[in-house]
């Protein structure tokens, strides 16, 4: 995005037009600035007056009450330049963290929306950092351009014409060039000093990437016994970063030596040409204290000025991550408010897919789940079950076909109305790290302490939760941690029922427990599932015996199809798979069995 489309993407941010107190701040830190600025340009000329008046060596009441009063006013107009600086900030502050949390939301509900295949690609941590140094960057560029940078180079300008209004050109040229060779060289080295900037931030992403995905999986790190492991990968983004932070702070005491000089060399210049014409008598001392003074106010906002673009560049820089993830295309929504019918009558039809575009994962699938009925779909692994499940969420789009439910095409309604009537059940169950309360209730925030009980009943959690001495209130840990698989599948479970929608999904439910879990978790899912339209992704052919219809996927089509018993008369795939399965639990029954 050009930095023209940034700043006016960012303007409604600061000026917000259902908020008119934070305009009316906005507007009063503006006049705070130009109040300040004005009293900050008085102080040299009456510094210099007051020089002059004590100069003439008269002091009688008409010269001290002069200079008195030259004293005060040059004491109130700093005063008044620091006060209204302060009052400046004070009322920008309201405005800016106001824009920041504006922001952050804005960029927060944005990556919810973004399609799932980007979050695959990306790590949690680093996107943390990104929207953290992103929203701070936005603050600083828009407070420094906004409230120092404009009003600096305004404010130098003014400083060179009261120069050469009042001491002639020659001064004002000699400033002038000193200016003009200051700002490029600071632009100059600056950007030559991006690159570590740059480089900085990318090993910035990888740690925080590489921090949060460590800690998230700190059981597998523990069970492989890769904590030195680990730690030397971390390390190894911390060096990168190391390196670059010292090569950015090398260039910068280069850029700031030389700075220095150039404010050494017009400074110099300027003073001896001042001294002369003061020996001889073509500038008062009073004239020579002005020159001086306007000479230093000059410089210290050019020095000012070096070192808020440097920031403003590398602010920058750090824009560029968060405007990117802007500029990522969201999940397209259809603009109808069109809703699902009642009838749950779930279609797929010649229903093609792939991941890439060289590779189909679904070849023509056709089949139906009947409103009220279960249907199951096996093979093996890479075969398409999951894919199916992911379309039926619009996770993805098929590239070819369409699913409808109760006979409307799901692309014709929003993927919220769609996701409402969809309950899941995953393989993988992740929780949030917080109390188990929250993490049932997030199937329906709604649901009042009946249907919570309901849903703890159904998902056999009742004596579980009440064996718990903080019950509900119990914290789960990072990801459910403190709970087991077959505890965690439980909460799936409850968080499913209370969403009380019209479909629900099992996605492999119960692959990763043990038989005696399974079995009793498979009655709570059959509970679930009665009367109701269920979609089950298997890998345990015993999970499904009850289906109402058995799909069986090999090679992205439907080999076979049929319910059980249909099935293993067929005597084919599904026969096979189910005749090696039960060998193998009668082989594990027995090296179980004393």
């Amino acid at each position: 995005m050009p930095l023209s489309d940034q700043f006016r993407f960012l303007v409604p941010y600061f000026w917000v037009s259902h908020r008119p107190d934070l305009r009316q701040r906005l507007i009063g830190a503006l006049l705070c600035l130009l109040i300040a600025k004005a009293s900050n340009l008085t102080t040299p000329w009456l510094l210099g007056q007051t020089v002059d008046i004590l100069d003439q060596g008269v002091f009688v009441d008409v010269w001290i009450l002069g200079a008195l009063g030259l004293v005060i006013a040059y004491s109130i107009s700093r005063l008044a330049a620091l006060v209204f600086s302060e009052c400046r900030e004070v009322l920008f502050t309201s405005v800016s963290q106001y824009a920041i949390r504006a922001l952050t939301g804005h960029v927060f509900k944005h990556l919810h929306h973004l399609p799932l295949p980007f979050h695959l690609s990306r790590q949690t941590g680093s996107l943390d950092r990104l929207i953290d140094r992103g929203t701070k960057a936005v603050d600083f560029l828009l407070r420094y351009v906004a409230f120092n940078v404009g009003p600096t180079l305004v404010e130098l300008l003014i400083v060179s014409g009261i120069v050469w209004a009042l001491f002639g050109g020659t001064y004002a040229l000699v400033i002038a060039c000193s200016m003009v060779a200051y700002i490029a060289l600071t632009l100059k080295v600056t950007t030559w000093r991006l690159r570590f900037r740059r480089t900085m931030n990318t090993a910035d992403n990888h740690v925080a990437g590489r921090l949060v995905d460590s800690f998230v999986n700190i059981e597998t790190v523990r069970l492989f016994g890769n904590e030195s492991y680990e730690t030397a990968r971390l390390d190894e983004g911390l060096a990168t970063y190391e390196t670059a932070a010292n090569q950015s702070r090398f260039s910068l005491m280069l850029l700031n030596l030389s700075q220095t000089l150039v404010v050494l060399i017009g400074v110099t210049a300027v003073l001896i040409m001042a001294a002369l014409d003061v020996q001889s008598g073509v500038l008062t001392v009073g004239a020579f204290v002005t020159l001086n003074t306007y000479m230093l106010q000059a410089f210290q906002p050019l020095n000012f000025l070096g070192s808020v673009y440097r920031e403003i560049r590398q602010s920058l820089i750090d824009m560029e991550n968060l405007f990117d993830v802007l500029s990522e295309p969201a999940e397209t929504e259809v603009s109808s408010d069109k809703t699902l019918p009642k009838s749950s009558v779930t279609v797929f039809s010649d229903i093609r897919f792939g991941y890439r575009d060289d590779r189909d994962v679904l070849n023509g699938i056709n089949f139906t789940i009947p409103e009220g009925q279960t249907v199951a779909v096996v093979g093996e692994t890479g075969s398409g079950k999951t894919t199916l499940a992911r379309l039926l969420l619009r996770f993805y789009d098929p590239t070819a076909g369409h699913i409808s439910i109760g006979g409307v095409d799901i692309q014709d309604v929003s993927r919220s109305e769609l996701r409402r009537s969809i309950g899941v059940v995953p393989q993988d169950t992740v929780l949030f790290n917080d109390t188990l309360r929250y993490n049932i209730l997030y199937g329906n925030f709604d649901a009042t302490q009946e249907q919570l009980d309901e849903a703890l009943m159904v998902a056999g959690l009742s004596a579980f939760v009440a064996d718990l001495p903080e019950g509900l209130d119990t914290m789960v840990g990072t990801r459910g941690m403190k709970l087991s698989g077959g505890e965690k599948q439980r909460v799936a479970i409850a968080r499913a029922v209370l969403k009380r929608p019209s479909i629900m999904i099992f996605d492999e439910a119960t692959s990763a427990l043990d038989t005696t879990t399974e079995a009793s978790i498979q009655a709570h899912l059959e509970q679930v599932a009665a009367g109701q339209t269920t979609l089950v992704i298997a890998h345990r052919l015993s999970t499904i015996t009850k289906a109402d219809q058995i799909l069986v996927l090999a090679n992205g089509v439907i080999v076979e199809q049929g319910c059980h018993e249909e099935l293993i008369e067929l005597d084919a795939r599904y026969a096979a798979l189910w005749k090696a399965q039960s060998q193998e639990n009668e082989s594990s029954f027995e090296r179980e069995s004393p």
